[in-house]
């Protein structure tokens, strides 16, 4: 066999990661590398296990064809999601299956120390076997805020300004480390495996504890000049109010629309504003609102008021086909998508309305995580090391990582404590 490019290699398995199955005729389409070096990079990674055949299609002309699939569990990624109320942390394998997973509530209003990321890290790390963890390859991190040039991540929301968290956390860890931003992991996530699979031109909102945007139009991720495209939470979509914005400014949409700020509003207007946030949360207030509680309805109204207006606008810069609402929207969907979608169609084009299309995520809360892992194995491909060791034979003896989920006994989300499949 002749010596195998690592540009085909990169070529192949980023083709094969976009799909689930695929024959080779359609890598070679995908991939754009001739049809023998794409027989070639396929022969090396079946020897080794990396990819595997799983069927076989006929064609007209009577001649089989290998149906083929990367083998999920080759290699591991470690990953962790720091967007929204909770630092999330798992193992996923190489088609984003999370394997293992540690949930642990983030303390409001304190600063996140790297510490603390690290040992959500080691709780995924320890129970695995040497042979399984010689399986990982990197470590994706989703996380929100302002990136800097050298590295640095200003984070509002942790207590954070030019954090160099990368290089924090590959000083602790053997394994490289890729950061990429909430916004972006959550678009490569449904791009990879959610609604927004061969869709050209469609925005992520997301709207938990901070609120933001991804952009993909014309088939590219818009970053702008810092990769900081989107952060709609920061526009002031109410110059006469008076909410304060983590950000020092007033009238912004995160401190209105953004679950902190939603329920900080309940408390006031019921005349409970001294009693403490922690305890009750966003999906309290749902409840509330479908049990005819005003106080509720007032809150709600107003939030899915200007978000709508904020989303009306977005329509009109970038007349997109499909808007993907996430976090915390989703367990209020049946609340907000109408009140959504009425004051799009008052505030924006009407051409540029009648197609779009207004969903909710089905990726659920580990939409970051996946987003991290998709990241994740993006970059490996680049690391000349790390791609070698994805193709290491994964026919030596290891026991895949069986899926498991297991909440911080500090947690207090609703979302720990139950069983993947």
């Amino acid at each position: 066999m002749p010596k195998i490019a690592d540009q085909w290699l990169h070529k192949v398995l980023d083709a094969m990661h976009q799909r689930r199955t695929a024959t080779r005729a359609q890598i070679v389409q995908a991939t754009k590398l001739n049809p023998a070096s794409v027989s070639h990079a396929l022969q090396y990674l079946l020897e080794r296990g990396t990819i595997l055949k799983v069927g076989e299609l006929q064609s007209k002309a009577g001649r089989r064809r290998d149906v083929l699939t990367l083998n999920a569990e080759a290699g591991y990624f470690v990953v962790a999601d720091l967007e929204g109320a909770h630092m999330c942390f798992a193992i996923t394998n190489f088609v984003g299956d999370i394997r293992y997973r540690w949930e642990e509530d983030i303390k409001v209003g304190r600063t996140l120390e790297v510490k603390e990321i690290c040992d959500g890290i080691q709780m995924v790390l320890r129970g695995l076997t040497d042979a399984q963890r010689s399986r990982l390859l990197a470590i994706g991190i989703s996380c929100p805020g302002i990136w800097h040039k050298g590295g640095g991540v200003t984070a509002f929301n942790l207590g954070w300004r030019k954090m160099p968290l990368a290089s924090n956390l590959e000083a602790n860890f053997d394994l490289p480390v890729y950061l990429e931003h909430s916004t972006r992991c959550a678009i490569m996530a449904e791009r990879w495996l959610g609604l927004g699979q061969n869709v050209r031109n469609f925005a992520f909102v997301t709207v938990g504890y901070g609120v933001g945007v991804g952009i993909f139009s014309n088939g590219r991720f818009v970053g702008g000049r810092d990769k900081m495209a989107g952060e709609l939470g920061h526009i002031t979509i109410d110059p006469a109010a008076r909410d304060l914005c983590r950000c020092g400014k007033t009238g912004c949409l995160e401190a209105i629309v953004s679950s902190p700020n939603v329920v900080r509003q309940y408390l006031e207007l019921s005349g409970q504003e001294h009693q403490p946030i922690v305890g009750l949360r966003v999906g309290d207030i749902f409840d509330r609102y479908k049990a005819g509680d005003p106080y509720a309805a007032q809150v709600i109204n107003r939030a899915s008021k200007y978000l709508g207006l904020a989303l009306s606008y977005l329509v009109n810069f970038l007349n997109p086909e499909l808007i993907i609402l996430g976090d915390d929207l989703v367990g209020g969907e049946d609340i907000f998508l109408p009140r959504i979608r009425s004051e799009i169609e008052a505030n924006s084009l009407p051409d540029f309305v009648e197609n779009l299309e207004i969903r909710v995520s089905r990726l659920g809360h580990d939409i970051g995580l996946k987003g991290a892992a998709s990241f994740a194995f993006r970059n490996s491909l680049n690391n000349a090391a790390v791609l070698q060791k994805m193709c290491r034979p994964a026919v030596e003896s290891h026991e895949p990582i069986e899926a498991q989920d297991v909440a911080s006994p500090h947690s207090t989300s609703s979302r720990s404590g139950s069983a993947l499949v």
